[in-house]
Order: structure tokens, then C-alpha cells, then sequence
């Protein structure tokens, strides 16, 4: 077990405040935490300024403020793996207002067979493969790299007959393709993955497909490509007419 000696050197925000701050850690990193959590903080914080072993280190938070949970601004991916771990803790609670009003829009604008074979890419906890369970489907396959996510998932009713894969999409390769592959928020503009990486990423995800199968994606940030799939419908939708999603909707060529 790693035992680091953390100071919060300096809060950033936008305001001065200098409220009493509880710092709890990863203990199972070596060199530094993948993550912390600075519980007290005020909710205009954006980044942590910590000394970790004397040494500076930038913490940031990942998906909100909210959360009060950080990752080091340069982090790697088994530290992404860890702060997903932690989040699983929390995730149900604070995204399951986003994540299943989101996917319940998206599945309305799939037209796939309900006995279609369905793959939910960066699954989570199951948020929106329990959309999808509701709206019919019922052969879903959850991917995600994340254990403590799909721990989480294993454990709720409505998912006790999907089958679970723990791995990244990147790594990813299925005996068998899929009819319906979905992904919320998975390739969003959130540094899970490169540009540079996606040609060969969006290869890997049509080789998962039959031909003619359905690809719905919520909160994308890249474009799948027009020579692999072609679009059947896109937009923007207003998620709690507060934030803008892209969506998309398309079959494989």
C-alpha cells in the first residue's frame, strides 16, 4: 500500500476562499495517487496544486466539480482506470440524471429489432443498458475497463441476463459482431481517447458490426466516418435544455 505524504499547496478558484479542506487518496499507486478526493472545497474550484513527496503535482477534476474527485492533469491510463474505480462509488447517483434521459432519447430514434444483438460500449454501471432493457432489447453485452463500474452493474435486476466484458475499446475483440452498438458519452471531447487514434479506433468498432447494423451514439465528439458508416439521422439535443449534445445514428456500409 503506497503512503504519500499530500499537502494542498494552493487551491485554484475564482474566488478566494479558504475553507477547511479533507483530503482522502489512492493508496494502491506508485510515483503518485491516480486520484484524490478534496472534500470542503468550494464548487468554483478547478484545479488542485498539491505537493505529493515534496513534489508538485496538478490535480483537475475529470467530469465536475460536484464530484469533488480529481485526476492528475497528466494522467495515464491505468490512473483513469483507478479514478473510474472510485467514481463507480458515486456514479449512480450523480449521472444517472444525464446519462438515462439521454439514452432514453437516443433509443427512440434507433429502428434495430428488439432481438437485436446489442453492444454497449463504456457501459459504466449499466445506466443506459438499463434504457435499452426497458425500451425492449434484451441480448446486451456491456463493455467497460473499468471493474468497479461493472461491479456496480452486475448487481442490478434489470441486467442479471447481459453478459459483461471488462475491457477498453480499444482492446476489444468479440467471436462475434453485433447488430446495435451504443455508446453515451464514450467519445465525447473528454480525453478518454486521442484524434489521432480514432481512424483505427472507428476500423475496430464497424469490424464488431454486421453489415447494415445501427451505430447510435449520444455526446460524441468525433465523427464516425463515411466510409465505414453511413448516417441515417444526426443532431443537437438539449439534455435538461441546459447542455448540448451532439447525437447520431447511423448503419455500417
Amino acid at each position: 500500500m503506497a503512503l504519500f505524504d499530500i499537502k494542498v499547496h494552493r487551491i485554484y478558484i475564482r474566488k478566494k476562499d479558504f475553507s477547511p479542506v479533507k483530503i482522502t487518496y489512492d493508496k494502491t499507486s506508485k510515483g503518485r495517487p491516480a486520484w484524490i478526493k478534496a472534500t470542503g472545497i468550494p464548487k468554483s474550484t478547478g484545479f488542485l496544486l498539491t505537493l505529493v513527496n515534496g513534489r508538485r503535482v496538478i490535480y483537475r477534476f475529470w467530469i465536475s466539480p460536484k464530484y469533488d474527485i480529481f485526476l492528475p492533469a497528466d494522467y495515464t491510463k491505468e490512473e483513469l482506470k483507478k479514478f473510474y474505480d472510485e467514481f463507480s462509488k458515486i456514479y449512480d447517483v450523480r449521472i444517472v440524471k444525464n446519462n438515462a434521459p439521454a439514452t432514453r432519447f437516443l433509443a427512440q430514434k434507433i429502428k434495430a429489432p428488439k432481438t437485436a444483438n446489442v453492444l454497449d460500449l463504456g457501459a459504466g454501471t449499466g445506466i443506459s443498458s438499463e434504457v435499452l432493457i426497458k425500451a425492449g432489447y434484451k441480448n446486451l453485452t456491456l463493455l467497460d475497463y473499468s471493474a468497479g463500474m461493472l461491479a456496480k452493474a452486475k448487481k442490478k435486476p434489470l441486467l442479471k441476463n447481459c453478459r459483461f466484458v471488462k475491457a477498453s475499446i480499444r482492446d476489444m475483440n468479440f467471436k462475434e459482431n453485433f447488430d446495435l452498438i451504443t455508446s453515451v458519452y464514450s467519445f465525447a471531447e473528454s480525453g478518454y481517447f486521442e484524434e489521432e487514434e480514432m481512424p483505427a479506433l472507428w476500423k475496430k468498432v464497424a469490424a464488431q458490426m454486421n453489415k447494415g447494423a445501427v451505430l447510435a451514439l449520444f455526446g460524441y465528439y468525433y465523427k464516425p466516418p463515411s466510409k465505414l458508416f453511413k448516417k441515417l439521422k444526426s443532431g443537437i439535443y438539449m439534455l435538461k435544455k441546459k447542455w448540448p449534445a451532439k447525437w447520431y445514428v447511423g448503419v455500417k456500409r
